[in-house]
């Protein structure tokens, strides 16, 4: 875990020694959110939108598609021997709206609502075939899991500590945050983002794990050789209450990330970002520990006032998270 937030320090340093004299683009974070059911619904906050000016509104409508297939264990091979077991055999689907209104120039707030469901979906067959391809191990894919999806059951030491056998579809939690941006010069805005997680979703569904949650960030935009956009922002969770696995969750977790994007061809950008958190359960398989997701995406304006947003996210390190994500988004802005 250490290595990865050094890496990451030393990425956006790189970055920032080559800021130009260009003029600052608005922040352009892809809305990329860890897929792990026991992790969605933790509260960990949005990445920050693109700065409204004074009564404005802008709203963001997002779908993440995700599928993972695996057996994650802390201590044996076997998913019915002794020590902590995770079976883990469906298709996800979070979809998600947001609303941000901006109080003024430097202050806004965002309010958003999702759903989430988890089943039987149409990525396995394509991941086996791209993993097949690049000549990737396969896994647990193509009937290895010994488990008919959707699974997904976490024993310790023959104890079942939480089950689902069935497709299901529930409200997931509320977010909200309130922001505080300052734009320091052309090539160059920072902020700070205080939030808040209500649990208004269903544990028993794994659309929610239960907790309230609060979480406080840091983050900085900057314009580097003329046309390049880089962000990064840092950023600490506190949660309290946790229902899905009481005895297995811890308070708190720090959580990072970065981008960059460049012109592509046309009205088309390319994207990279990397997003991590801490662990959010102690003592638990790698599947429940600390995570990070990659992403490559594409952008493009549609006329003056939308974005398509598009990105395929995959875990890294392996087997921390959801195997591979995708990502639509469509941002509105009627004012611009």
């Amino acid at each position: 875990m250490k290595t990865i937030w050094v890496r990451l320090c030393v990425l956006v340093a790189s970055l920032l020694g080559a800021s130009g004299v260009a003029h600052a683009d608005d922040s352009a974070w892809l809305p990329v959110r860890d897929q792990n059911p026991f992790v969605l619904g933790s509260g960990l906050p949005l990445l920050p939108t693109p700065a409204l000016r004074a009564g404005n509104w802008s709203i963001d409508a997002t779908l993440s598609e995700s599928n993972t297939q695996l057996i994650s264990s802390r201590q044996g091979l076997l998913s019915d021997g002794p020590g902590i077991h995770l079976v883990f055999g469906a298709e996800t689907r979070e979809s998600r709206i947001a609303v941000n209104y901006a109080f003024d120039n430097n202050w806004s707030a965002r309010a958003s609502l999702g759903d989430e469901w988890i089943g039987v979906g149409f990525l396995d067959r394509p991941i086996q075939d791209f993993h097949k391809l690049i000549g990737s191990p396969r896994g647990f894919r193509g009937g290895r899991l010994g488990e008919k999806p959707p699974v997904i059951r976490l024993s310790s030491d023959g104890d079942v500590l939480y089950a689902l056998d069935r497709p299901g579809q529930a409200l997931a939690p509320l977010l909200l945050d309130l922001t505080r941006t300052w734009n320091v010069s052309d090539s160059a805005s920072y902020g700070v983002s205080l939030g808040v997680k209500l649990p208004t979703g269903d544990s028993r569904h794994l659309s929610d794990t239960g907790d309230n949650a609060a979480s406080l960030a840091a983050f900085g935009n900057w314009t580097v050789y003329n046309s390049i956009q880089v962000g990064a922002r840092v950023g600490y969770l506190y949660t309290n209450g946790n229902d899905v696995l009481p005895t297995l969750a811890r308070s708190s977790a720090p959580f990072a990330d970065v981008y960059v994007r460049a012109p592509l061809i046309g009205k088309w950008s390319a994207q990279f970002q990397f997003d991590v958190h801490g662990a959010l359960y102690r003592n638990v398989p790698i599947f429940l520990d600390y995570a990070g997701m990659y992403t490559f995406g594409f952008v493009r304006p549609i006329g003056a006032r939308s974005e398509l947003l598009l990105g395929v996210s995959e875990d890294l390190p392996i087997g921390h998270t959801q195997d591979v994500s995708l990502l639509v988004a469509f941002r509105y802005r009627p004012h611009d």
